[in-house]
């Protein structure tokens, strides 16, 4: 099933460590989630996001490999997710 499906921000270098992040141009980041290397260059190449057998998987346009992902966005807001704004 297709999660998500756009553009990644700025250079794509690739896999490389689990510390790798990827973030569409939308603003959502996901990070790697295994260890894998694969060096692949393209600027701001179309990518999209699967969730199959229990995981969220990365392919990215020109590339024959795909990566398991993480969800990060939801993280890194500023604000936490069940607490609304106060009216000031």
């Amino acid at each position: 099933m297709v999660v998500k499906v756009g553009k990644l921000k700025g250079p794509f270098r690739g896999f490389r460590n689990l510390e790798t992040r990827f973030v569409f141009l939308d603003g959502s980041v996901w990070r790697q989630r295994q260890p894998k290397y694969l060096y692949f260059y393209a600027n701001r190449p179309r990518a999209r996001v699967l969730y199959e057998n229990g995981r969220y998987v990365l392919e990215v346009d020109g590339t024959d490999e795909t990566i398991e992902v993480i969800e990060e966005t939801a993280a890194n807001s500023d604000q936490p997710q069940d607490q609304a704004e106060s009216p000031v």
